[in-house]
Order: structure tokens, then C-alpha cells, then sequence
């Protein structure tokens, strides 16, 4: 999957992009730190893209992060290129 991000953020630990909700081909990425102190196996790092349904614990294998892009790999073997389409201050 690629698409090119309009509006991104980092927040408390949560960081995400997406392309706009409510555009065609809506996208988007969200990851961060969870700690689940009652699990333990359910902390690590967090990612999901386009639905919490593609969301898991320690799923990515590499993240490439260049001017213009970062890459995720997942373990599934999935690519998500998310292109900077935004101000640099974003």
C-alpha cells in the first residue's frame, strides 16, 4: 500500500498519517509505545494501518524513513509507503 499523507501528528507517544478522511482512497498509518501492565506479551510497539483490524503489537520488521517517505515492513511481508504531501513543520 502507498498513499500520500496531507496532515500527520505526534502526540503522547501515538504518532499517525493519513490522506484526509472522507477522500477516495482514504488511508492511513498510527503507531506508538503500548504497555499493557496486565498483559505483558501485549506491550511493544503498536502499528495499524486503514483499519484496527490490520493493528498489532511488534508486527514491523524495518522502517526506512528517507526526505520524502518512510517505508514500514511488516512481518506478514506488507510494504506501507507513506509519501510527505505536507509542509515540512507538519
Amino acid at each position: 500500500m502507498e498513499f500520500t499523507a496531507t496532515e500527520s501528528g505526534f502526540e503522547d507517544g501515538m504518532g499517525g498519517a493519513s490522506n484526509e478522511a472522507g477522500t477516495a482512497g482514504y488511508h492511513y498509518v498510527l503507531f506508538g509505545r503500548q504497555t499493557d501492565e496486565q498483559h505483558p506479551e501485549c506491550s511493544g510497539v503498536y502499528f495499524e494501518f486503514d483499519d484496527q483490524i490490520h493493528g498489532a503489537v511488534d508486527c514491523i520488521t524495518r522502517v526506512a524513513i528517507a526526505d520524502e517517505l518512510v517505508r514500514f515492513e511488516l512481518r506478514d511481508g506488507q510494504k506501507i509507503v507513506v509519501r510527505r504531501g505536507m509542509a515540512e513543520p507538519q
